[in-house]
């Protein structure tokens, strides 16, 4: 018997040792399943959920010099990661001035980064339909 499956829509045949399999077995298809598993599982499983938050405490205890060895390893990416750091604070920041005409003309090249119509100035951050 052949099902559908819930990803990608595709018809396949179930494993016959899982006769309730209910994704085919294509990489995508199988990543998106494991992700939905983890999130509904960590949601409702509080011990799961402790377990999840524990371990890369465990790891960066007992690896403490991970980072630094890797920033001075990766140079190239550091940088990349602290330009990258700039224009999300810039972003942060001219959100918070959303009523500020002048904001995006203080603060050069940062135009790009903001939506004309701000959510402030929106109820429940929505902006009107066209033509309404």
């Amino acid at each position: 018997m052949n099902r559908r499956c819930l990803y990608c829509r595709q018809v396949f045949q179930p494993n016959r040792y899982h006769p309730q399999q209910r994704v085919c077995s294509q990489p995508a298809c199988q990543s998106q399943r494991r992700s939905d598993y983890h999130r509904q599982k960590i949601a409702f499983d509080p011990v799961y959920q402790q377990v999840c938050l524990d371990s890369p405490r465990k790891w960066r205890k007992t690896h403490p010099d991970y980072w630094k060895k890797y920033r001075q390893d990766h140079p190239r990416q550091v940088e990349r990661n602290r330009r990258k750091q700039r224009l999300r604070n810039q972003k942060r920041r001219l959100s918070n001035l959303a009523n500020n005409t002048l904001a995006p003309s203080q603060m050069p090249g940062v135009e790009s980064l903001i939506s004309p119509i701000s959510c402030k100035q929106h109820p429940f951050g929505v902006a009107p339909a066209a033509g309404l």
